[in-house]
């Protein structure tokens, strides 16, 4: 006696096993000597701001270390991560500084188009000296062609909204908007535009918020370590 339901269902289990799994895109093998040199524009003029390096100073199982050198009005600084994407201390913004925990995640690694995420985490904030919140939510959207001075890739694009509960007595708090263009051909973002915003009244978040940093990082050149 044949069950033609059953079989249905088997033959659609079997297609369904047939298939790929998702698309996923890997963490990078990042490597001491690892650098990255990025054209910075100011966004409200278009002015050059200059180059930017980053570069891996330290690659070890549990660490990565990358410093970012000065363009005009940048401060040299350098970031700890706990591993590709993972920020366990370093500068989110001018505004909001020092070691979070737990490692506030930037790329969710491996990357897969669609996922979504959102991570609350503590930063003890370098500058007041106090605990911050800082709040992200993030999408990684699909694969774009984006064409930098360095060249045309393939490249993920990731969103990310960060709170980044900084703290002003005379200010309110600060959102920021990163969208990044991820380039596993240079294991790291060849494009990323920064867009901050902030409230006159730390108190009252109903206001229309005041604008902030307007940035544009395009990778000039990069070489492998």
């Amino acid at each position: 006696m044949r069950h033609p339901i059953r079989n249905t269902l088997a033959a659609a289990l079997l297609a369904a096993a047939a298939l790929p799994a998702a698309a996923q895109t890997a963490a990078p093998a990042l490597k001491s000597g690892d650098t990255w040199n990025y054209r910075l524009t100011n966004l409200y003029n278009h002015a050059d701001l200059g180059i930017v390096t980053r570069a891996v100073t330290a690659a070890g199982a549990n660490e990565l270390r990358i410093a970012t050198g000065a363009a005009e009005g940048q401060a040299r600084h350098e970031e700890r991560y706990s591993g590709p994407g993972s920020l366990a201390a370093g500068t989110l913004s001018d505004r909001a500084e020092g070691p979070l925990t737990p490692a506030l995640t930037l790329a969710p690694f491996p990357l897969r188009e669609g996922e979504r995420w959102t991570q609350k985490v503590v930063r003890d904030d370098a500058a007041s000296r106090e605990k911050r919140e800082t709040l992200i939510q993030g999408k990684v959207v699909g694969w774009e062609t984006v064409k930098v001075p360095a060249g045309e890739f393939r490249a993920l694009r990731i969103e990310r909204r960060i709170d980044l509960g900084d703290f002003d007595p005379f200010r309110g708090p600060t959102l920021r908007w990163e969208t990044e263009w991820y380039a596993p051909d240079v294991k790291g973002a060849v494009k990323l535009q920064v867009i901050e915003e902030y409230f006159e009244n730390r108190y009252n978040r109903m206001q229309s918020p005041l604008p902030g940093t307007r940035s544009l990082y395009e990778l000039v050149s990069y070489k492998a370590g």
